[in-house]
């Protein structure tokens, strides 16, 4: 199988000959080629360029078109700043409160902000790599790009404000900025399978238990993730592809939530354990959780190496259903920059070792 085969069979709970092995590698891999990260986030060619020149060193299976989360937000009116070695910076919010909500339009990924950089960067790295690795695209979720443009303290106390002081008209104008962000989202995605992308996502870090609570993710988040994917998944399984959904750290309480969202594969963070993954969403394709900073970067090549075969063991259990387990080795989050190479092709060594195959279901190391 190449790369490419592997991953999509193993989102789509298919035989695979081995583990696939995805960290997540945006700025990290501008890093790893020498390559500044302001100059990688702003130019098409240099980010598909550095991502295939890290591809040569790690030998991992998917590519990713990514580097700041300020694409799409740019695209709605936000301001940044740039700094020589640094991903933008956000210094102007085009909603400073809800008024000016009703002029917010959805934005054309073709035209506006910097989202066709990142479709012309996956048109350059497909044309590049062909059939034989796999390549993500970015993709900010609603809620996320919603706190983007708000700012994300203004955006959570405005909806906990909202749960004890009801407004109808502070909530028709949140209504309505998720409504955009979630079309906006929507339409990079479908330009990013246009441009081949073997997988869209939506990462919606603002929609972590660390950062909202349950029933906040339920009545804010949850419908539109849902509609996010309803609208993506056919586009993606016309083209063969798959739809991801991934939010930062604690997300155990609404696993099953997000499960129901529609994504072909749930990516977890390090604070989930695999094992609880599995038993809160039966055979969905998961895809995880080595942690970026005590594993990845802080830890040892031997500690890498023995992470990596715990989360591919859990990975493989079944289901208590006996339905087949899907997993890919994954980084919980974003590889840090300062990561040793060491340790990340140490993580991809343990996906290429015999037992990780199919047939190391219960094979504990």
């Amino acid at each position: 199988m190449t790369s490419r085969d592997r991953v999509l069979a193993a989102g789509r709970s298919e035989t695979v000959d081995r583990i696939p092995v995805t960290p997540y590698m945006g700025n990290y891999g501008a890093s790893l080629v020498g390559v500044p990260v302001d100059e990688y986030g702003a130019d098409a060619s240099t980010m598909a360029d550095a991502q295939i020149a890290a591809q040569r060193l790690v030998d991992h299976d998917m590519l990713v078109a990514q580097s700041d989360g300020y694409y799409m937000a740019e695209a709605l009116g936000m301001r940044t700043t740039r700094r020589p070695g640094t991903t933008p910076a956000p210094v102007g919010r085009p909603l400073a409160n809800l008024a000016g909500v009703d002029t917010l339009a959805v934005a054309d990924p073709w035209r506006d902000g910097r989202m066709p950089v990142y479709l012309e960067a996956l048109r350059t790295m497909r044309a590049a790599v062909g059939d034989r690795l796999a390549i993500r695209a970015c993709g900010t979720g609603p809620f996320s790009l919603a706190g983007h443009l708000m700012g994300p303290d203004m955006l959570v106390t405005t909806i906990a404000t909202l749960s004890i002081e009801p407004d109808a008209r502070v909530d028709r104008r949140l209504r309505l900025l998720m409504d955009v962000c979630t079309e906006t989202a929507i339409a990079f995605a479908v330009a990013a399978l246009e441009s081949g992308a073997d997988v869209v996502m939506s990462g919606d870090s603002l929609a972590s238990l660390d950062m909202i609570s349950p029933p906040i993710y339920e009545h804010w988040v949850w419908p539109y993730e849902r509609h996010f994917f309803d609208c993506v998944r056919p586009h993606a399984e016309q083209r063969g592809a798959l739809t991801l959904l991934h939010i930062c750290g604690n997300t155990v309480p609404i696993l099953r939530s997000m499960a129901s969202t529609g994504a072909h594969v749930l990516e977890i963070d390090w604070k989930v354990p695999i094992t609880t993954a599995r038993d809160e969403t039966c055979c969905k394709p998961l895809m995880g959780n080595l942690d970026p900073t005590s594993v990845l970067l802080q830890g040892s090549p031997d500690e890498v190496l023995t992470a990596s075969r715990r989360a591919i063991a859990d990975g493989l259990l079944e289901t208590d259903s006996g339905e087949p387990a899907a997993f890919l080795l994954g980084s919980g989050c974003e590889v840090a920059p300062a990561t040793p190479v060491e340790n990340v092709r140490a993580m991809v060594s343990a996906a290429h070792e015999p037992t990780a195959g199919p047939s190391a279901m219960d094979q504990r190391p």
